[in-house]
């Protein structure tokens, strides 16, 4: 069946690939860790950097590698990207833009899940640093979205527990060197089995004003990086030319 093309962010055309199958859901669906990174980078860009999303395939490398906000950090080839691009768009989480310079890449991970911006924040941050407790989940969506209490945040990952159609977050007890209850998103059997479940314990906790601070200090880091990053990979694009 031919691609169906239709126009968002400006005029720009987006492939939408029918392969004239049901759609999957969460659980249902399972990502691998490249996909799942993939994943968070766009929807944590989506809302960072407007301006410049979509992202195309050089920003995106960029995002997944970024050494601030990522845990683990990763060091993903072009092709491993690529891949994960090729299986999130088989699985309707990812559509390619065209128009510009180069093609671009958007989440539609709304067609599949539909969630409100806190879900959204948390899941985000789920998928891009693993395993977190309520406190670090509220510090680090600040940018995102605006949690007024730990016990909203509590509600929100109760939302993803109870699920309709299966849990797409875990609860992580106290145990095992580890000093409080952290929860982890299901969306891939590589988020339950990574060193960061069942490793070494978390930091004891930092008071709320210097929780605040660093938060704050962390995420002006990774959005600087970031941007320096892409601007170095445009002057070499130029300079190529």
């Amino acid at each position: 069946m031919p691609p169906t093309i239709a126009f968002s962010h400006g005029g720009a055309r987006r492939i939408v690939i029918t392969l004239g199958q049901d759609m999957q859901h969460f659980p249902e669906i399972q990502l691998t860790f490249q996909e799942s990174r993939v994943l968070g980078c766009l929807l944590e860009k989506e809302i960072l950097t407007p301006g410049s999303y979509p992202l195309t395939h050089n920003s995106l490398l960029i995002a997944c590698n970024q050494t601030s906000s990522r845990d683990p950090i990763t060091h993903f080839t072009a092709e491993e990207v690529t891949e994960a691009l090729r299986g999130l768009s088989e699985k309707y989480l990812v559509e390619k833009t065209l128009g510009g310079r180069a093609p671009k890449f958007e989440h539609c991970i709304q067609d599949v899940l539909s969630m409100q911006p806190g879900e959204r924040a948390v899941l985000t941050i789920l998928l891009l640093r693993g395993p977190q407790s309520t406190g670090e989940i509220r510090q680090r969506t600040d940018r995102l979205h605006n949690f007024s209490s730990l016990e909203e945040v509590e509600e929100t990952l109760s939302w993803f527990i109870e699920y309709p159609h299966g849990p797409l977050v875990r609860r992580i007890p106290i145990g095992e060197g580890r000093r409080v209850e952290t929860f982890a998103h299901l969306l891939s059997s590589a988020a339950t089995d990574s060193p960061a479940v069942t490793g070494a314990p978390p930091a004891a906790p930092d008071t709320p004003a210097e929780n605040d601070w660093s938060a704050a200090i962390e995420a002006r880091l990774a959005s600087l990086e970031y941007e320096i990053a892409v601007l170095k990979a445009r002057q070499m694009h130029d300079s190529s030319r």
